[in-house]
């Protein structure tokens, strides 16, 4: 096979003007053709000569990902992708529930419990009393309580459940403090505190993961610190002496296996740093792997913008929302990454909103869109429903759950053939 421009002996797939082959640090500008996801990637001289044509140099596949991956050189975008769509017999199959026991409760958040099939989630309300439905039985039974003297009540609050059921966090979303509790005893078991420092811009950092037979709790203990705890005994297990690191942790991603940590932070001016690392290696080789290990990855910056919807679609692939360099100018798309190198696999546009993997397909919700299917493979959308705007998504379940008025809830399950 003949070698191409950028010296590759590979199936062209990327088109270039030749002054970004000639400076592989050198900005760029997208140009999209119109036609599915075709572009060109142009230096800013030949993006402003908007008439001009271009006479590409042909790059190879990994060439171009490893650009487009860079997306703090991208300067703007031209141009829109083609978002496209399949005819399929998918279809969205819903059963309303009413639960007398939710009557008059504001749920200020809901997850699904435990790993396996069974039907069950987790929410807590505005008095911090902590719920467990189960819809198989169509019961609520109060498993714990938070106090007002160790969160804010009245503010946003998210909820994380260990996969094992044994567990659950609830932390202020956008604030300072958490606590962790054994859902069998309702027993609350660690106290968790960031700091104060600027959290309003930031997610509390909080996941549950498995090692071996424990189920472990990664989280913030400052805004630039995160540690690893045995909720089980309370012991910690990073102690190391402090850094003083330029880097605020927020929103946090496990891997389905428990070994990869995706944390969706921030850095002044500031700039979103997307970066991923090892968990096995930071628990077992390396105490300060999550400051500057070498399994830690960089996956993308982006000025003004962090704490993205995000999912694991496979043991080593995330996807995350988002097509460009800013905030201001991200348009709507599904970027694959491997979180082990840290590089850009692919992308596809059109998905906006809270993601969800469900095997080979994306899960997209907005209050705009509704719930879209997604073909990860193929990038084509297969299935909307403008009216569905759930609550949570069960995994294991494959079902989202929608709170509604007087104690109603509602399961949708996806059914139907995707081809």
């Amino acid at each position: 096979m003949k070698s191409l421009d950028c010296g590759h002996a590979a199936p062209a797939v990327g088109r270039w003007c030749k002054h970004l082959l000639a400076d592989e640090d050198a900005s760029f500008i997208v140009r999209f053709t119109g036609q599915g996801v075709d572009h060109e990637l142009r230096c800013e001289a030949c993006g402003e000569d908007a008439g001009g044509a271009l006479e590409p140099v042909a790059i190879c596949s990994a060439c171009h990902h490893t650009k487009m991956g860079r997306v703090f050189d991208l300067m703007r975008i031209q141009g829109r992708p083609e978002l496209r769509t399949r005819e399929t017999a998918l279809r969205f199959e819903h059963r309303e529930l009413r639960l007398p026991a939710l009557a008059g409760r504001t749920l200020k958040a809901l997850t699904a419990l435990g790993s396996a099939p069974r039907v069950e989630w987790l929410a807590v309300d505005e008095r911090g009393e902590v719920l467990r439905l189960d819809l198989e039985e169509d019961t609520v039974r109060r498993v714990g309580a938070v106090s007002a003297e160790s969160l804010d009540l009245a503010a946003d609050l998210t909820l994380h459940a260990s996969a094992c059921g044994r567990y659950a966090a609830v932390v202020n979303s956008r604030g300072a403090r958490g606590v962790v509790l054994e859902l069998a005893s309702g027993a609350v078991k660690l106290a968790l505190d960031r700091g104060s420092y600027h959290v309003e811009h930031c997610e509390f950092s909080a996941a549950f993961f498995r090692d071996g037979d424990r189920t472990l709790l990664v989280h913030a203990t400052a805004w630039n610190r995160l540690d690893i705890t045995d909720p089980a005994t309370g012991e910690l297990l990073t102690r190391r002496e402090p850094r003083d690191l330029d880097y605020f942790h927020c929103g946090l991603t496990v891997s389905p296996d428990g070994a990869w940590l995706v944390d969706d932070g921030w850095v002044w001016h500031p700039v979103g740093m997307l970066s991923s690392l090892s968990l096995r290696r930071w628990l077992h080789e390396n105490v300060s792997e999550s400051e500057d290990g070498p399994s830690r990855k960089l996956l993308r910056e982006c000025a003004y913008y962090w704490d993205a919807p995000a999912c694991f679609v496979g043991p080593r692939t995330l996807v995350t929302w988002g097509f460009g360099g800013d905030a201001e100018h991200l348009i709507d798309a599904a970027m694959l990454y491997d979180v082990e190198s840290g590089n850009l696999l692919r992308w596809f546009p059109g998905p906006r909103g809270t993601l969800h993997g469900d095997g080979n397909l994306l899960l997209a919700t907005s209050q705009d869109q509704g719930t879209c299917v997604w073909d990860i493979e193929t990038g084509e959308r297969l299935h909307q429903d403008a009216a569905l705007k759930p609550t949570a998504w069960h995994p294991s379940a494959r079902r989202f759950l929608t709170v509604l008025p007087e104690g109603v809830v509602r399961e949708s399950v996806l059914s139907g053939a995707a081809w």
